[in-house]
């Protein structure tokens, strides 16, 4: 007969292995597909801008590309034509607050009132996804996610847009990294620019339109829900103060 010392072991072992994949589901954040589709999912932070966004949506439509664009709540309220386009040629629409505001260092009723405010304004075009300024995030924060019923995305490789760099320097480290089931941090404008050098976007929409040249053929662009629906979603523990 087994001793109880060795069975508790065994029995936590279990616990653990069944417990872990509903953690990953309900607090784990997307990163990437498991996929062996040739799908890519270009995603755009801190928009709509009213010059670059319209310019972008452009570039894709040009190559049938769809992208998912996190948009915040005080831009949107001002471009509702601009989200309304966005939605109705096929991209996907997420919440990035309303503010662009750090979740872990925010009070819980503020995050609150931001996650709520941005869904009312991206209202009736946005869909349940979720991803915080700065990719930064808190067990806290998570689980306000959670309670608004959001997909937290994060990504799978970013190239640094936010530092003012070459066309090509851009289009290089982009296609560098590219792989099927990836998703990709870009941004169609910036908040709180670190570098101002790097406020135009002009080098980036260059940038992408070379890949999307040179690549179009052999992957498809799409946004984060058809990534989901092309393989098996990859959810990982991402608690991080900010990028």
């Amino acid at each position: 007969m087994a001793h109880p010392r060795s069975i508790q072991p065994s029995l936590s072992r279990t616990f653990r292995r069944w417990l872990a994949p509903a953690g990953r589901r309900l607090l784990g954040t997307l990163v990437r597909v498991a996929t062996t589709e040739p799908v890519v999912a270009l995603t755009f932070d801190d928009g709509p801008h009213p010059l670059y966004t319209p310019h972008l949506l452009d570039l894709l439509e040009r190559y049938h590309a769809r992208a998912t664009f996190f948009l915040l709540g005080q831009h949107a309220v001002g471009q509702r034509d601009l989200v309304a386009r966005m939605a109705t040629t096929g991209h996907a629409i997420g919440n990035h607050t309303f503010t662009h505001i750090r979740m872990p260092q925010t009070p819980r009723w503020q995050r609150w009132r931001e996650l709520w405010l941005a869904r009312r304004a991206l209202a009736p075009f946005a869909s349940a996804l979720f991803r915080p300024p700065y990719g930064g995030q808190s067990y806290g924060s998570r689980v306000d996610a959670l309670l608004f019923g959001y997909e937290v995305v994060g990504w799978s490789y970013h190239i640094e847009d936010w530092v003012a760099q070459p066309p090509d320097r851009l289009a290089e480290r982009l296609l560098a990294q590219m792989q099927p089931g990836s998703i990709v941090l870009l941004h169609d404008r910036l908040v709180n620019p670190r570098d101002p050098a790097a406020v135009a976007r002009t080098p980036l929409l260059t940038a992408l339109a070379q890949v999307l040249a040179q690549v179009g053929t052999r992957y498809r662009f799409v946004t984060v829900p058809e990534l989901i629906r092309a393989g098996t979603p990859v959810r990982v523990p991402w608690f991080r103060p900010a990028l």
